[in-house]
């Protein structure tokens, strides 16, 4: 099992200690936010970051196409990936925050897809076709800087999404949590994408995605971490209600309904509106023996890596306990 990091980093050098200190503790890769009035700009910080370690990877968990043109985000990894000696990931979706805190609108998904094709194109040397124009001649564009190919992963909750995925991308950023009932729904709608386009769905990488804490008192990792998981649980159901089982749908829209999105990430809801349906779905919480066997159980369903989210305030805390104490037994 290999175990990334996802985070906001508030200065370029949080972000440098931050995956110098991952690279130490085993981590295989360090995902940035890119939320431009709250976080570095990620793709300076990734490139600093590159420039002071070895061999962890960087991406963002997630760009998207709202500020950047998809022939922008192209080139954009492309010369990270030249940086990082071919240690970079791209992560994109189709437009959360970032995007409705300043008033605009998602990618639909149909124009997403369509962007999404143009960067694995270009980022492959088939290049994109441009129509002549009054200013120009038509023809194929290719990319010409950089190093080639980059991964290209997709944040996904939602069937249509998933399936955007199976058809277009290298791998899936899994929104939906660490449920295995839910990992099976999105695999099936994953190998659906992936036969539409004549693909093989086990070459799609599958990175469930949720928050952690780990300390020897477990009901207090529980505790610290319902308040901040909050927000991954009320994005996912934003998406689809499909994956939730008959007896937790009416706590699921009770907190669905008390969420309040106008407030501090860490404040939008009363934990108590937190199921243990929704904490055991979007976390890893507790002991360093329980969270060493729900990584095992992800890891005999065939889940290669996933991706962890500490809470902001104690990030550095829960980056080192699982560092140190998770990873080292998830090997034995």
């Amino acid at each position: 099992m290999k175990f990334c990091l996802h985070g906001s980093a508030r200065t370029v050098r949080e972000a440098v200690d931050r995956a110098k200190r991952a690279e130490a503790l085993g981590f295989e890769a360090v995902f940035l936010a890119d939320s431009q009035m709250n976080n570095v700009d990620p793709y300076q910080a990734m490139a600093m970051c590159a420039a002071s370690t070895k061999t962890i990877r960087l991406g963002t968990a997630v760009t998207n196409m709202v500020y950047r043109d998809p022939t922008i985000t192209a080139n954009s990894f492309a010369t990270l990936n030249e940086i990082s000696a071919g240690r970079a990931i791209i992560g994109l979706g189709t437009g959360d925050g970032p995007v409705y805190s300043l008033g605009r609108t998602a990618t639909k998904l149909v124009d997403f897809e369509k962007g999404l094709c143009v960067i694995r194109d270009l980022l492959h040397d088939r290049g994109v076709d441009v129509p002549t124009g009054r200013e120009r001649g038509g023809g194929n564009v290719a990319l010409k800087i950089g190093k080639r190919p980059v991964p290209i992963y997709i944040s996904a909750e939602g069937p249509k999404t998933l399936r955007v995925a199976g058809r277009t991308c290298d791998g899936v950023i899994l929104g939906t949590g660490f449920d295995l009932d839910v990992l099976e729904w999105a695999q099936a709608r994953i190998a659906e994408g992936a036969k539409e386009a004549g693909r093989n769905p086990a070459n799609i990488d599958i990175m469930p995605a949720g928050m952690i804490v780990v300390d020897d008192d477990g009901d207090l990792a529980r505790k610290r971490v319902r308040a901040r998981m909050a927000n991954r649980a009320h994005h996912n159901f934003r998406f689809t209600m499909e994956t939730v089982p008959e007896g937790e749908a009416a706590g699921v829209k009770r907190f669905m309904d008390a969420f309040d999105i106008s407030k501090p990430i860490e404040e939008r809801i009363d934990p108590d509106y937190v199921t243990d349906y929704l904490l055991q779905r979007f976390t890893i919480a507790g002991t360093p023996n329980e969270c060493v066997a729900k990584v095992k159980r992800l890891e005999a369903a065939g889940v290669k890596r996933i991706l962890l989210t500490p809470p902001n305030p104690i990030y550095d805390q829960v980056m080192t306990a699982w560092g140190e104490r998770v990873i080292p037994a998830c090997g034995e």
